[in-house]
């Protein structure tokens, strides 16, 4: 080493400089070994053993070595790219302690491997050392947990039927696990933890909530006609294929089926979800038997013609468990109602999305709060009106109670429930669909004359602090939708117009230009006693007045000048008979195609016109399928509203 002094202008001040001259060869080794670990580091993460092997007897390295500047060893990498094959190898050349590293984030690479969505990892590493499930990751977050939160249900269940009594210590390990089971829409696994420690049932998680309330805000999701002919198809082969396939697995079952010898707290997590799934089939086939063809044909419809999916049984079955939990470890009801409001109403959560099973649930045990009042003053009623809950508005007010004094309730403002229904929906209304703007017009002035009709005339008049009476409230609140509505409405019946003149045009011109030509003697069609030729002719004659009869009812709705009461039924209803007319009349113009090539070539290349009828078919199979989309938000997305 040597040392150099060095001054600056004038001044006295020494600075010491130190360089260290490294040997070239030295310098040669310290790149050749970064070469081997970058080549090492390449190697576990794409789960290369032989060169990962080779180096590790070249330098006499021992595993495992870190490789990363975040403290990630060979394990590490290995694990969170989830190659199987090279981890086992690793673990035959370590110890039992070396699984207890840690990188720089605090995770060991057991951690790593439970977020990485192969069990088998999970497994071996486990089988090495079965106290490294209890050290938990960064923020302190379990394997078990983190395994929840990206979705590897497998190895969720095997950590839970491992160790899960072991590791979760306390009730907050258990509810953040519930949360996540729930999330996820693991409701069989979630139900068999609340069996497990019934006290989570009380429990809060980081936000104060329940699981109930967690429950509460699931989506209900509706189910919308489909009319898509090709999925339709497809839907009815799935729903044939799984009918039959199911009725054989339960003969089977039911032939096959042997003796339990195990008690139903002995047997392992998957033997229980699976004995649950058999229960909840057998109940399904029981309710079947009662109900007999029609519950077939209902089934059936709801499989093959709706889109859509609905909260499983299995999710109403946990709300039940917790609901009972809590009624049997509370008895206290100012505790219960505690549970209930805090941090918010799981009642309003649920009446805000729909929830009627839900709500269901919770009155049976506990009718009382059906009558429970917000901070505003309003009803499971009131938010039912406010969120457009046509089910749970039904629901509760065909009880008596209801119709004596809760509809004459005003809130802090001096809204009424008819003030409430004035007004458009929350910003925080949960999406059901997406209705066309003069559905959505339609559907308010549904719910706001629906509504009227269980008040007094008197109620109905009232104003708010405001002085406004319901009806100029929404006069007000829907004065841009109208407007975009009325808007949206004559583009679409301008756009059908053209369509259906240009469609009228063609038709009439091909009843004059007959296909194969006229006797010049009598002035008849040469082809007039031929089966096209009658198909011809009756099917363009119809095309040709389903086209006018559409540009009547378009001319209709442009006339109308879109007040308010002509949403209420004769616009949407309008449109949609025009359009339909459109679509039919242009069934038919296919129709119309396929017979003219029939006369053209059934004297000759019979296989032509049966190629462009099938090319045809297809193009109005396409064509509806699309097509039909504005027609289904025209006349069917209110339909359940009225």
């Amino acid at each position: 080493m040597e040392y150099y002094a060095a001054a600056s202008g004038s001044t006295s001040i020494e600075e010491n400089v130190e360089i260290v001259i490294v040997p070239p060869n030295k310098q040669m080794d310290e790149i050749e070994r970064r070469n081997r670990r970058f080549k090492l580091y390449r190697a576990a993460s794409r789960g290369d053993w032989n060169t990962a092997e080779r180096i590790y007897k070249e330098d006499e390295i021992n595993i495992p070595v870190m490789l990363s500047k975040d403290g990630g060893t060979d394990l590490h990498i290995a694990a969170a790219a989830g190659h199987t094959g090279f981890v086992k190898k690793l673990l035959e050349q370590m110890n039992k302690e070396d699984l207890a590293v840690k990188n720089n984030a605090g995770n060991t690479a057991f951690f790593l491997a439970a977020a990485s969505k192969k069990v088998e990892i999970v497994k071996a590493m486990m089988k090495k050392n079965e106290d490294i499930v209890k050290i938990r990751g960064d923020n302190d977050i379990l394997q078990l947990h983190k395994a929840a939160l990206i979705g590897d249900k497998e190895t969720v269940e095997y950590l839970y039927e491992a160790n899960a009594d072991e590791i979760l210590d306390h009730d907050n390990d258990h509810i953040e696990l519930l949360i996540s089971l729930i999330n996820r829409g693991w409701y069989d696994v979630a139900l068999q933890l609340v069996e497990r420690h019934p006290q989570i049932a009380l429990a809060r998680d980081k936000n104060e909530e329940t699981a109930l309330h967690r429950l509460a805000r699931l989506p209900v999701l509706t189910r919308i006609l489909d009319f898509n002919s090709i999925k339709v198809c497809k839907n009815s082969a799935i729903y044939l294929y799984n009918e039959v396939k199911r009725d054989v697995i339960n003969r089977c079952q039911s032939m096959l089926r042997m003796q339990r010898v195990k008690e139903r707290n002995k047997l392992s997590l998957r033997d229980q979800m699976n004995e649950n799934e058999q229960q909840m089939n057998e109940k399904k086939q029981s309710r079947k038997k009662r109900l007999g063809w029609r519950y077939q044909v209902y089934e059936a419809q709801s499989q093959v013609h709706y889109i859509g999916e609905e909260i499983p049984d299995s999710a109403f079955e946990l709300v039940e468990c917790l609901w009972k939990q809590v009624m049997l470890l509370v008895l206290d009801d100012f505790q219960i109602l505690e549970i209930i409001k805090k941090p918010r109403s799981l009642i309003f959560e649920a009446a805000k999305q729909g929830s009627l099973r839900f709500l269901d649930i919770i009155f049976s045990r506990y009718p009382d709060l059906m009558f429970e009042v917000d901070e505003n003053n309003h009803t499971i009623l009131h938010v039912a009106v406010m969120y457009r809950r046509n089910n749970i508005f039904n629901t509760m007010y065909g009880i008596g109670l209801f119709k004596d004094f809760i509809v004459q309730d005003t809130d802090k403002e001096g809204n009424n429930i008819l003030h409430l229904a004035a007004k458009l929906p929350p910003v925080d209304s949960p999406d059901i669909e997406s209705p066309a703007l003069p559905n959505k017009m339609e559907r308010e002035m549904w719910w706001f004359e629906g509504v009227k009709k269980i008040l007094h005339p008197v109620v109905a008049e009232a104003k708010n602090k405001e002085g406004k009476t319901p009806r100029a409230l929404f006069t007000e609140q829907h004065k841009e939708l109208r407007e975009n509505a009325s808007k949206w409405t004559k583009d679409i019946a301008n756009a059908g117009i053209m369509v259906s003149a240009i469609i009228a045009t063609m038709l009439f011109a091909a009843l004059f230009t007959v296909p194969g030509g006229t006797n010049k003697n009598k002035g008849t069609p040469n082809f007039l006693r031929r089966a096209s030729f009658i198909v011809f002719a009756i099917s363009d004659t119809i095309a040709l007045l389903l086209s006018s009869f559409s540009i009547t009812m378009f001319l209709s709705v442009i006339s109308s000048r879109c007040e308010e009461a002509d949403f209420f039924w004769r616009l949407t209803t309008d449109l949609g008979v025009g359009i339909n007319l459109l679509l039919y009349s242009v069934e038919a113009m296919g129709v119309v195609f396929s017979a003219t090539m029939f006369i053209v070539f059934k004297d000759g290349w019979l296989w032509v016109p049966v190629l462009l009828t099938v090319m045809a078919v297809f193009t109005m199979l396409m064509y509806v399928s699309k097509t039909w989309t504005v027609t289904e938000e025209v006349r069917h997305s209110v339909n359940k509203n009225r």
